[in-house]
């Protein structure tokens, strides 16, 4: 057949060339899996000829791994029929017509694509966990560093470094557990289930989905070609690490701009005019990548958005760019963000100069009215703010405030002592110590339960990693020890 120049230049070709690059292996996985199989049906197994056939054939699929796929002929639409071809020319027409019992480009197709998801939605697990555990090393250092802070941009309340990073701990965790939740959802196999209605061929579908390490076949043959919704899931869950994480990242970089936070010098550079300056730019790049992963994943969705529920190319493999492009870009923002995490540290005393020039411990002394005096909290909050007044128009900070000045506002009489716990920042943080709080010991709780939490997580995502590569080296040896 020979096909049009635009078709071939804008659609077999490129598809062709990214099968080849990025798709290769899980195609060849694929079809050893479907031909294993073929060679279990009781009409093979009573053919002696027929399973020394497929033993052929397997062995060549296997072999296959340490070929390239070939140049694309004349009159080939795709890597299948370029497979087929090589086998063809190796093996004779009688032997290659086992792999195409019962097997559809469709159902191939899918298999190959959840095959790559499945990769993705692994390594997207192993950066979070990654990341996670920067996180709570670089929290472990700084249970008592002073933060201050912010709501609504303007300086609120202090907090500890470790407080604020096991917000963004939670944060994590609550992705880690959405990707790993769909993981699930996704590692079903849609082999067997042919161009859409299964096949005539009593095939187990079983047995092809464990022997590439899916869970369990698709429930339904149609769905297990036309359903998009696990891209739309993975791409979710992308987008949702991508904008979680470009806010931490803020954060980072506005640290650094303040110089409380300051990253190692391999992750910034100098100007080319200004000797003075350390620009903070592996954040600026994890922002930008994680800006992409959220532009890159409205084409998956578009792909799905009215259209007909069955096999199409607009999801398959006219999105698949899209899907590892999206991928490409996470990981890069992940990938930064982890080495400025771990090649980063806040600044302790930086950050406690700015903690002692402001009022942000004015809540603590209207809460000390209450608790000493019986002062009605909203009256204790007028009292504090005529404070906070008196203090900004000399110009000094809330902590410098006097018993005597507390006094000329109106408030009670406190004690020296108690002035100087209810303004300072230490005692701040140290007095709240309910669940969730700052509190250096709630901290440390917290702090080792999440530790004990992700190390379990690692340990699982070893096991799915150990189970998957035992699969796959069963799948790449002599077929005659997997009948």
């Amino acid at each position: 057949m020979s096909f049009s120049d635009a078709y071939v230049d804008h659609v077999l070709a490129p598809d062709y060339r990214f099968v080849g690059q990025h798709l290769y292996a899980e195609l060849l996985d694929s079809m050893t899996a479907h031909v294993r199989t073929v060679q279990a049906l009781p009409d093979v197994q009573a053919d002696s000829a027929a399973v020394a056939a497929a033993e052929r054939l397997i062995s060549e699929l296997v072999a296959l791994h340490n070929e390239e796929l070939p140049v694309r002929a004349q009159g080939v639409p795709d890597a299948y029929f370029a497979i087929n071809r090589v086998l063809e020319d190796r093996l004779g027409a009688d032997t290659v017509s086992l792999l195409r019992t019962g097997l559809s480009r469709n159902d191939l197709d899918m298999t190959v694509y959840k095959l790559a998801a499945r990769s993705r939605n692994l390594a997207l697990q192993q950066a979070l966990v990654d990341l996670r555990a920067a996180i709570q090393e670089q929290a472990g250092r700084h249970v008592e560093t002073i933060l201050i802070a912010h709501t609504h941009h303007q300086p609120g309340q202090p907090t500890s470094v470790a407080h604020y990073l096991l917000a963004i701990d939670s944060l994590l965790a609550r992705d880690h557990a959405r990707v790993r939740d769909a993981y699930g959802r996704l590692n079903t196999s849609p082999l067997g289930a042919a161009a859409l209605a299964g096949s005539s061929h009593p095939l187990d579908r079983q047995r092809s989905a464990q022997l590439l390490g899916f869970d369990a076949p698709t429930d339904n043959t149609l769905d297990a070609v036309s359903a998009s919704d696990w891209q739309a899931e993975a791409v979710a869950n992308a987008s949702s690490v991508a904008l979680n994480m470009s806010r931490f990242t803020w954060d980072l970089l506005n640290w650094s701009s303040l110089g409380t936070y300051r990253l190692a010098d391999g992750l910034v550079q100098g100007s080319s005019i200004m000797p003075q300056k350390r620009n903070p730019v592996a954040l600026e790049h994890a922002r930008t990548r994680f800006s992409r992963v959220l532009g890159s994943g409205q084409a998956v969705y578009f792909s799905s958005h009215n259209i007909s529920y069955t096999d199409l190319n607009d999801f398959g493999p006219d999105i698949q760019g899209s899907l590892r492009q999206q991928q490409l870009q996470l990981q890069g923002g992940l990938a930064l963000l982890l080495a400025c995490v771990r090649e980063g540290d806040f600044d302790r005393q930086a950050l406690e100069q700015v903690a002692l020039t402001t009022d942000t411990t004015a809540t603590e002394l209207a809460d000390e009215l209450v608790r000493s005096h019986d002062v009605p909290f909203q009256e204790a909050h007028r009292l504090v703010a005529a404070a906070v007044a008196s203090c900004r128009s000399r110009g000094v900070p809330l902590q410098q405030l006097t018993a005597a000045e507390l006094k000329d506002v109106g408030g009670p009489e406190l004690t020296d002592e108690q002035l100087r716990e209810a303004l300072d920042p230490v005692y701040f943080i140290m007095r709240r110590d309910g669940y969730g709080g700052p509190a250096p010991e709630t901290v440390r709780a917290r702090l080792g339960k999440v530790t004990v939490e992700l190390q379990q997580s690692r340990l699982d995502l070893e096991s799915v990693n150990r189970k998957l590569r035992e699969a796959q080296h069963k799948l790449r040896v002599s077929g005659k020890d997997q009948v």
